[in-house]
């Protein structure tokens, strides 16, 4: 099949001209019947009550919210992105994806897992309560994070909407003969058609698709891995790579010996061009915000719908081993892309102006009849994971913390599932809505995880590491955080003012710390009955020593279930494996055999060590489902 596939690749790219056949389009019909299936047989559970609308009565089996976890995660916006890094950069493109906290399940699978479910909430906002308590502390905390959750997850669909017109544009040719702009159209249409069975399938619909999703997922990705493999080692290079793209290494520049008009040039001006400066700021950030819990917010759905924190622990483990094709499937799509344009200078053309485009243009003109229709399935079920989570977890705040908190505290459960489905379908409407006035991938990432993150970032830590941090506090540092953020993108829209991220990440979150250290010193601090329950209820770490003394007095009998110590050892040998574990696979599609092989060596190491650390200080099995 691989021979075939890339036989055909000449061809087709040659041509310029994609034929998407009567047996792709079969396959796709199949698939989309069959999720809408799912979506309307789940109606009815669904609709049972608002737990099990939002997350199924926390019923799921530990390893399918596991897989759909990991297939949320997997948005085809996301891994568009993550090729154009990979076709510009080569391998240092991993470091890259520190700005997302791609190794959060590290810190999942060791600690914040366990301590997200033993809250027993049903979202973030809710957990705010849990921490600060039910007053006006609790109240102002609990709706600056709304506020952030429902910014965040309506910026994440424009970006995932902006992703989905310029791939659709590739598959749907007769869109271009309408007078609109044709991404429009396309993203309209394909979320439109996500939107059905999100909205009317809620959680258990949600996650039973995405089981299947992950799947088809994993298939497609591995496929396209081998044929990004064949065609490196067989093909022609249309422009070959400079040679520091096959190192992982980071260096403090990308100054490089190429023309300017080369895919691999990177102008002085660009953000990847001190790379040394940018990696440093995105390894920081990305491990604040996995140490700051889940910040991409569908993911506090995923935790508290799980039955017990062992079960949470668990979750996170499978959660990242399930993600690890996405970068050998991205490097597979970029090697097609690079070794297969030669014979399409149009096509060059758009790649080097576009490298975002990379993706839709190597699935449109490389493959063949039927492998392009299962590939199409799998990106398809990428876009459907990520933008079912983010609605349906975007419509538990609306619901939980705007409408039944402070519209309609005695609504009935009919009343709130009604609530939940046009929730939904308001966030489908807005992702749509962002979509039409952004262009960029990149630029919307950049804004959501490096200005709005930074805005947010640091009370987020502090809130599960120090106990005298209280609700005036939280409120202060992310309000400030957001209005500076959206500030920011207003100058620079304006042209009043344009640093780089290197100049405004660190100088917005320490601003933020600042606010948030000075309001909290000088207001009460949080009940302390709020605080020990807390402390009892989650198990955290940091900076409680008075809380536990307190509890330990009330309570001799009381101690953790798991030291924070034995839990940083995990999770200082978790993220390093789990690095290397997303890398090896893509050293070995990229042809990086004796790099591969040290790799793997390094990741049997570190897997004994998690065995001998992590697994005999799992919590203890549990039934509870509060």
């Amino acid at each position: 099949m691989a021979v075939i596939a890339l036989d055909t690749f000449s061809t087709r790219v040659f041509n310029g001209s994609m034929i998407f056949s009567g047996f792709d389009s079969l396959i796709l019909a199949i698939y989309i019947l069959l999720i809408l299936t799912v979506g309307f047989y789940f109606k009815r559970q669904s609709a049972a009550g608002i737990e099990s609308y939002f997350l199924g009565k926390r019923s799921m089996p530990w390893w399918m919210l596991a897989m759909s976890g990991s297939s949320s995660y997997f948005d085809i916006t996301g891994t568009m992105w993550i090729v154009s890094l990979f076709v510009v950069l080569g391998l240092r493109a991993m470091w890259v994806q520190f700005v997302w906290g791609f190794i959060i399940a590290a810190f999942y699978m060791a600690y914040m897992g366990k301590w997200i479910r033993r809250s027993g909430v049903m979202t973030g906002s809710e957990w705010m309560v849990t921490r600060f308590g039910s007053g006006r502390q609790g109240d102002l905390a609990r709706l600056s994070y709304t506020l952030y959750a429902i910014l965040t997850i309506a910026a994440f669909l424009g970006y995932t909407a902006v992703g989905m017109g310029k791939f659709g544009v590739e598959f749907m040719p007769f869109v271009r003969r309408l007078p609109f702009d044709p991404a429009h159209v396309c993203a309209v249409l394909i979320i439109g058609v996500t939107g059905i069975y999100v909205v009317v399938g809620g959680f258990r619909g949600m996650i039973i698709v995405e089981f299947f999703q992950t799947i088809i997922l994993t298939t497609g990705a591995l496929i396209i891995a081998y044929l990004g493999f064949r065609a490196f080692q067989t093909g022609s290079l249309a422009a070959p790579p400079p040679p520091d793209w096959f190192s992982v290494w980071p260096r403090w520049t990308m100054a490089r010996a190429v023309s300017p008009d080369s895919i691999y040039h990177i102008p002085t001006d660009s953000l990847y061009y001190l790379f040394g400066l940018i990696t440093i700021v995105y390894v920081a950030k990305g491990l604040l915000l996995c140490a700051s819990g889940p910040e991409q917010l569908s993911d506090f759905q995923k935790f508290l719908a799980v039955r017990n924190p062992r079960e949470a622990s668990k979750t996170g483990m499978l959660w990242g081993v399930f993600h690890t094709v996405r970068f050998p499937m991205a490097a597979g799509v970029a090697l097609l892309g690079i070794t297969g344009i030669s014979a399409a200078p149009e096509l060059l053309k758009q790649i080097t102006t576009d490298p975002e485009k990379v993706l839709p243009l190597v699935v449109a003109h490389s493959l063949p009849s039927g492998l392009r229709g299962l590939v199409m399935a799998a990106l398809l079920s990428a876009f459907m994971g990520a933008f079912s989570a983010m609605v349906n977890g975007g419509a538990s705040y609306v619901v939980r913390d705007v409408y039944q908190r402070y519209l309609r505290p005695k609504a009935a459960e009919h009343e709130l599932v009604r609530a939940s489905y046009f929730a939904s379908s308001a966030f489908v409407l807005v992702g749509i809505a962002i979509s039409l006035y952004a262009t960029s991938i990149n630029t919307m990432l950049t804004w959501i995880m490096v200005t709005l993150g930074a805005g947010v970032l640091i009370p987020n830590v502090m809130r599960w590491y120090w106990a005298r941090l209280n609700g005036y506090g939280y409120f202060a540092g992310t309000m400030t955080g957001m209005v500076l953020s959206l500030l920011q993108v207003i100058l620079e829209k304006t042209g009043l003012f344009n640093e780089p991220i290197y100049v405004t990440f660190p100088a917005l979150a320490l601003t933020v710390m600042a606010i948030t250290i000075i309001v909290t010193l000088l207001t009460p601090e949080t009940d302390l009955q709020t605080l020990k329950h807390f402390y009892r209820t989650v198990q955290p770490a940091g900076l409680w020593d008075k809380i536990a003394q307190m509890v330990t007095e009330q309570d001799p009998s009381f101690h953790k279930e798991t030291l924070f110590r034995t839990d940083l050892l995990s999770v200082s040998i978790a993220v390093p494996w789990l690095t290397v574990l997303y890398t090896v696979p893509v050293l070995l599609v990229m042809g990086r055999t004796r790099e591969a092989m040290i790799g793997g060596a390094v990741l049997i190491v570190l897997t004994v060590a998690l065995a001998l650390v992590w697994w005999p200080n799992l919590p203890k099995k549990s039934s509870t489902k509060s």
